[in-house]
């Protein structure tokens, strides 16, 4: 009672129209399912071929099963790095340490001139002088007081105005403090020979100069960054994680950074989502290896996850490959293992990624190798035979 395919949905099949409803069904269910089974055709190409192509290919290495791929910028912990910035509008008259330099807490960093650092050490003498003659005064009107010559209110006068002169020159000392500048007295000239208009620049920390302001005689605003001082005996890694990934991080999580030969800890995870979708985490770097300042790193995290997916079976083994050696191909994955004629096409699991390497979930041999280069070609090539 065997049909032809084609005259399935004839009534001169000879079946009545349920089972012609039944056997069509089955016949699109089984042909769909062997649809999503079929794997993607291999490519046969020699040597040659593959040269013309630009074809490279590298080979895979085992990652961790668990393991995340992100990216961090190399940074000093908070408080250990400082800007020092123009205490008012003045000028540079001298630099005394340039980039690179290596600096003490009170190291001179350069001598800044502005009108307003006279003013500020004129309006400071003057206190203290209105604060040696109210003292005097005080000292003058006890004496009177004790011999019953002037009246107690007299007294207590003198008293106040002694404490507002007092407090006078601790609010002028403490400008001329906060402006972090160094002079030899300051109700004499400058110890730079300058003038009286002048002061020496300190470092408030031991560390490095990472930046500093070169242009010696140029005018700036009082607020402008002349030097950037930085601690570098401790460092950090700030790291910019999808939501998914720091839902998958704790504190103490192991950090790898091979490209440097460094390796750090979670020391802090936020799963708040900025405007751009993403969190943050901060790893204190504990081998330092090659890292600098600023630099952006590919980094390798370890939550320590078991290989198991949802279902409790174990997963396929993780391996981690160039970024550049994955594709797309119908909406999945794909990478192109290299094999004696030519190349396969292996859908994968992506479990994590950056613009350097991304780890995969495949069932490969631990001896496989992947296109790299000329991926574009290869998938031309796979599209024309499908």
């Amino acid at each position: 009672m065997a049909c032809d395919l084609k005259f399935l949905f004839s009534s001169d099949c000879g079946l009545s129209f349920a089972a012609r409803t039944l056997a069509a069904a089955m016949v699109l269910s089984l042909g769909l399912q062997a649809h999503a089974q079929t794997p993607a055709p291999s490519l046969t190409l020699d040597a040659k071929q593959q040269a013309a192509l630009g074809v490279r290919i590298a080979p895979i290495q085992a990652a961790q099963v668990g393991q995340l791929l992100a990216s961090a910028t190399v940074t000093t912990p908070p408080g250990k790095d400082i800007t020092v910035t123009a205490p008012y509008a003045g000028q540079l008259s001298r630099v005394l340490v340039g980039l690179g330099d290596t600096v003490r807490i009170g190291t001179a960093l350069g001598h800044f001139t502005s009108p307003m650092v006279g003013d500020a050490r004129r309006q400071w003498h003057e206190a203290s002088l209105e604060a040696q003659n109210s003292r005097a005064a005080l000292q003058r009107d006890q004496a009177l007081f004790e011999e019953g010559i002037i009246p107690a209110v007299r007294l207590q006068l003198s008293r106040n105005k002694d404490e507002a002169a007092k407090a006078a020159v601790q609010s002028r000392a403490a400008e001329l403090t906060a402006s972090g500048l160094r002079f030899e007295g300051p109700g004499s000239a400058s110890n730079t020979g300058s003038g009286y208009a002048t002061g020496v620049m300190q470092s408030p920390i031991s560390g490095v100069v990472v930046d500093a302001f070169t242009s010696v005689g140029q005018r700036v605003e009082a607020g402008t960054v002349l030097f950037k001082l930085a601690d570098t005996r401790e460092l950090q890694l700030d790291i910019q994680l999808s939501g998914d990934k720091a839902a998958r991080l704790k504190v103490g999580d192991a950090v790898q950074i091979p490209a440097r030969n460094a390796q750090a800890h979670i020391t802090g995870v936020s799963r708040a989502l900025d405007a751009g979708q993403s969190a943050k985490a901060r790893a204190k770097v504990t081998q330092r290896g090659s890292l600098q300042i600023g630099e952006v790193v590919s980094i390798q995290l370890q939550p320590g996850l078991a290989a198991t997916d949802s279902s409790g079976k174990v997963s396929n083994p993780a391996w981690s490959v160039p970024s550049r050696a994955l594709s797309q191909w119908q909406n999945q994955p794909l990478i192109f293992v290299a094999n004696a004629t030519g190349f396969s096409a292996q859908r994968v699991r992506m479990v994590s990624s950056n613009d350097d390497t991304s780890v995969i979930e495949a069932a490969l041999p631990a001896s496989a190798k992947v296109a790299i280069t000329g991926i574009a070609s290869l998938r031309a090539l796979l599209q024309k035979d499908e």
